[in-house]
């Protein structure tokens, strides 16, 4: 662990070398004053300051302001024989982690600084995670919302969910019942039908309408899963969606032209069952009346086979609009 410590009494970073690494590895940069600790913060990075509070030109509080202009988030640990609680009570306003007073005891002194700057550390590496977290979900290209499960009521939404519904901020939706958004047909209740395979099994996929704030449909592909906050117990709704309009008008077009081409390719084929019947069948034995019927067929499995590869470009082409089970028998 890279550590920034700063006192003006060079025995004190002296034990702290040789104390601190008892308990864990730390990499410590020792300076005597926090104008040449700012220096170092200007061309370094650390996981954690630790810093005294009465030192000559500037003190650790003012240190610590000037630090926060800068490093907002770094851990910042007040290391002092001054334990005034006005001190105390300043340094936590001005955004320290910790305060560790010293005291005659070296060894306990350093224990307890150890252990304020593992927890320090470890809470500001969990927050940078979790922000990591929270901006990923913000910019991901899915809508991202949160209910609760209870009410249905939004409590977040990011915003590829704020631009698909074509809302502006999130207070337009946060608040609102999922009921305001979603299109839910007469045979679906959400509340109870979606809710329930939720919760028995484990989730829900499917597709479903949206409603833009002007009042127009939007078609989504929409996935929700159940989480529990451990703090207070509560369950929320965790879902995510995505805009299929384009590919259901896509599909809707693309199933116009299967079916015409199905009548394309089935009329063709009728007249060749029907003529190669009627040449069987008859008791013709004239030689070229039998060859222009054949040369009539022909023309029509011509057609036939035309029209299939016209057909087979067409799926080729749509492939990525067509459900799987679909592709696949028409592409046997």
């Amino acid at each position: 662990m890279k550590l920034l410590m700063v006192d003006e009494e060079p025995e004190i970073l002296e034990l702290a070398g040789i104390y601190l690494n008892k308990y864990s590895f730390y990499d410590i940069d020792k300076v005597y004053s926090a104008d040449k600790a700012l220096e170092c913060l200007r061309i370094k990075n650390y996981d954690a300051i630790v810093s005294d509070y009465e030192m000559p030109e500037m003190d650790g509080l003012t240190f610590l302001k000037n630090v926060r202009k800068s490093r907002p988030t770094i851990p910042f640990i007040i290391f002092s024989g001054k334990g005034r609680d006005e001190v105390v009570v300043e340094a936590f306003r001005f955004g320290a982690d910790g305060f560790v007073q010293k005291g005659k005891n070296a060894k306990a002194n350093f224990a307890e600084l150890s252990h304020q700057i593992e927890i320090a550390v470890a809470r500001n590496s969990a927050k940078s995670e979790l922000k990591v977290k929270e901006q990923a979900i913000e910019c991901s290209y899915n809508g991202v919302f949160l209910a609760d499960a209870e009410t249905l009521l939004v409590s977040y939404v990011n915003r590829s969910g704020l631009s698909l519904f074509n809302y502006g901020a999130k207070g337009e939706m946060i608040g609102r019942s999922l009921h305001d958004f979603l299109e839910i047909p007469d045979e679906i209740d959400i509340a109870s039908d979606i809710l329930c395979r939720v919760k028995d099994k484990g989730g829900f996929v499917g597709e479903l309408k949206g409603r833009r704030k002007d009042g127009s449909s939007v078609h989504l592909r929409i996935s929700i899963d159940m989480i529990t906050d451990e703090a207070t117990g509560t369950d929320h709704l965790f879902g995510t969606f995505v805009d299929i309009t384009e590919q259901k008008e896509y599909e809707k077009e693309f199933l116009s032209y299967i079916t015409e081409a199905a009548r394309r390719i089935r009329e063709p084929l009728f007249h060749i069952s029907r003529s190669l019947e009627a040449a069987a069948f008859s008791d013709t034995h004239d030689p070229e009346k039998l060859r222009l019927m054949l040369l009539v067929q022909k023309k029509n499995a011509d057609q036939v086979i035309e029209n299939l590869n016209e057909l087979n470009r067409a799926i080729t082409k749509a492939k990525d609009y067509i459900p799987d089970e679909y592709l696949e028998y028409l592409l046997r």
